[in-house]
């Protein structure tokens, strides 16, 4: 559990460190080197890793598969509105609620890519028991017939 917490943590800091990087000082010139228009693409697939993280932390504490993907697009929509606040205080960047809506786009597309995989691994002939998922039985290695 510690190591997905950290993992999930050190990823928010990221995230947070880009979202209030001053343009053109320390962070903030990574950031001008990607067009405008990139910008504000980008947050869909990082917000969506933050999302696939969170999700994939509570899948390993046992939680459902549904309840994992709303916690994780919650999550994702949540940090996204405070880095936007955030954002706002850094000189030269501003709030776009535009932004909040792509990050929410992403991490309803990592919980619809979750929930397809359950999907898919539910209608093949390899199902697992209730309250096994996806990710132990891959972290078991073998599945015994």
């Amino acid at each position: 559990m510690v190591f997905a917490a950290s993992v999930i943590v050190g990823y928010m800091l990221l995230l947070a460190g880009l979202a209030v990087a001053a343009p053109g000082i320390g962070l903030g010139s990574l950031i001008e080197l990607a067009p405008g228009n990139w910008r504000d693409g980008a947050h869909v697939p990082a917000y969506g890793l933050l999302a696939w993280l969170v999700m994939w932390g509570l899948l390993r504490r046992g939680w459902p598969v549904i309840h994992a993907a709303w916690i994780g697009v919650l999550a994702a929509g949540v940090f996204g509105l405070w880095t936007e606040v955030a954002q706002g205080t850094a000189p030269g960047r501003d709030v776009s609620l535009q932004d909040v809506g792509n990050d929410l786009l992403g991490g309803m597309i990592a919980a619809a890519m979750m929930l397809g995989q359950k999907w898919a691994l539910n209608q093949s002939g390899n199902r697992l028991p209730l309250g096994q998922t996806y990710l132990r039985r891959l972290m078991k290695g073998t599945l015994s017939r």
